[in-house]
C-alpha cells in the first residue's frame, strides 16, 4: 500500500476500494453483491493490519455517500476507528498524526450520524473517437510551424476510447507529400530526469488525448491531414503522456515556438 498523506483517500488501496466498489454499482450490481464481491476481492487485505482500516474507512465511507453503508461494513469501520490501531502507524509524526486524528474523527461523525437517501450511480458517459489507426493530424503553431502527429492505435478504457498519438519527426509550414508521410521517424521520446533538471522541447512525443468537457481534436485546432502507414510494434504502443485536447495545443506551441520554420516551396 502506498500512501502519501493523511487522508482517508490518500493511499493506493483506499482508492482502489472506492473506485472498484463505485464501478461496480456502474455496472448494476446489487448493493450487497456489490460489498460481498469487495470483501471477497480484498480478502488478504482485510487481514494486514496495516491495511484493513484504510479498506473498511474507503468502503464505508463511499458506501455512506451513496446511501448504502452496508451494516457489517458501518460495524468493522468504527472498530477499526475505535482501535486506535491506525493512529499507531503515524506515531512518529505529531502533525500528520494530529490530521489523521481529526480526518478519522470526522468519518466516525459521518458513519454514525443521519445517512442520506440511497443515490442512484448511473456509468458516465463515454467519448468515442471516430480517428482510426494510420489517421494523420496536423497543428500549426502561432509561428506558423506545423506539428504532425501520427494515430498509432486505439485505446479502449472505461471512460474514454481515445488515440495514442505520436508526433512525427517532421518542422515545417507546409504539408509533406504523401511518400514523404510515409518515410517520416517518430520523434524520439525524452527519458525523464531524475535530477529535477529542465526537459527540453518534445520531451513527450506522445500521448493518449481524450475529450475533455466535449472539446474534440477539430475544436482544439487540429486537422485531420491524411493518413500514413503503420509502424512495427504499434498495436501495443504504449505512452507515458495522458492528455487532453485542450491541453495538448498548449505543449505543442512550446515545442514549435524556437523550432526554425521551413518556407514554403
Amino acid at each position: 500500500m502506498g500512501a502519501w498523506g493523511p487522508g482517508l483517500f490518500s493511499d493506493d488501496t483506499a482508492c482502489d476500494v472506492r473506485d472498484e466498489y463505485r464501478e461496480m454499482l456502474e455496472d448494476g450490481v446489487d448493493d450487497d453483491e456489490a460489498t460481498q464481491r469487495m470483501l471477497d476481492s480484498y480478502a488478504d487485505a482485510l487481514d494486514d493490519p496495516d491495511e484493513a482500516t484504510s479498506v473498511w474507512l474507503a468502503l464505508a465511507v463511499t458506501q455512506s455517500k451513496l446511501g448504502r453503508l452496508h451494516p457489517t461494513v458501518h460495524d468493522r469501520a468504527i472498530a477499526a476507528i475505535d482501535s486506535g490501531t491506525d493512529l499507531a502507524r503515524w506515531s512518529d509524526n505529531p502533525r500528520l498524526a494530529a490530521k489523521r486524528r481529526d480526518i478519522l474523527e470526522k468519518a466516525r461523525a459521518q458513519l454514525t450520524g443521519p445517512q442520506p437517501q440511497r443515490k442512484k450511480v448511473r456509468r458516465p458517459s463515454r467519448h468515442v473517437t471516430d480517428l482510426q489507426p494510420g489517421d494523420v493530424l496536423s497543428y500549426r503553431a502561432a509561428n506558423g510551424n506545423m506539428a504532425l502527429l501520427r494515430v498509432a492505435r486505439i485505446d479502449d478504457e472505461r471512460h474514454s476510447v481515445a488515440p495514442v498519438l505520436v508526433a512525427l519527426d517532421f518542422t515545417g509550414t507546409h504539408m509533406p507529400s504523401q511518400p514523404e508521410l510515409d518515410t517520416l521517424a517518430d520523434k524520439p521520446e525524452t527519458p525523464f530526469r531524475l535530477d529535477g533538471s529542465p526537459l527540453p522541447p518534445w520531451a513527450s512525443a506522445s500521448w493518449r488525448v481524450a475529450a475533455f468537457k466535449r472539446m474534440n481534436y477539430d475544436a482544439a485546432g487540429f486537422h485531420h491531414a491524411g493518413r500514413t502507414i503503420a509502424r512495427p510494434g504499434d498495436p501495443a504502443f504504449h505512452t507515458r503522456t495522458y492528455t487532453s485536447w485542450q491541453l495538448l495545443p498548449g505543449e505543442l506551441e512550446r515545442n514549435l515556438r524556437d523550432a526554425p520554420a521551413t518556407p514554403e516551396p
